[in-house]
């Protein structure tokens, strides 16, 4: 009867996890964060030498935004080795998509969570 109670438990524990799991994912829109610092930049993609020493590509659209020290910029200001944050979207292909690029000393991830509703 014992090792039932506890079975239980551990069921409600990892539903319990599971959904808190599923919300935050839900509560990010789908909303990727990419920190690191810029390796190399072209017209269609940046790629970002994460913290962790991984490189990350994602490609670049006409709407992606782009904003240094909280101010409203252009993909040619950003140059190799700035450290940026870049919010992105999976498309349906698996590829990052580029919602918005920051980057300097006002840069942080959650700081333009308006972003998140952008489609």
């Amino acid at each position: 009867m014992k090792e039932d109670n506890m079975h239980s438990k551990k069921i409600v524990s990892a539903a319990f996890l599971l959904t808190l799991g599923a919300f935050g994912a839900f509560a990010h829109n789908g909303i990727e964060h990419i920190m690191g610092t810029l390796n190399a930049k072209s017209e269609t993609s940046v790629t970002v030498k994460t913290v962790k020493d991984i490189l990350v590509t994602v490609l670049l659209d006409p709407s992606t935004t782009y904003s240094y020290n909280d101010k409203v910029s252009t993909l040619g200001a950003l140059k190799p080795g700035e450290r940026v944050v870049v919010n992105a979207k999976d498309d349906s292909a698996d590829k990052l998509h580029a919602v918005s690029i920051r980057w300097g000393a006002n840069s942080t991830s959650h700081a333009d969570h308006d972003d998140h509703t952008k489609p």
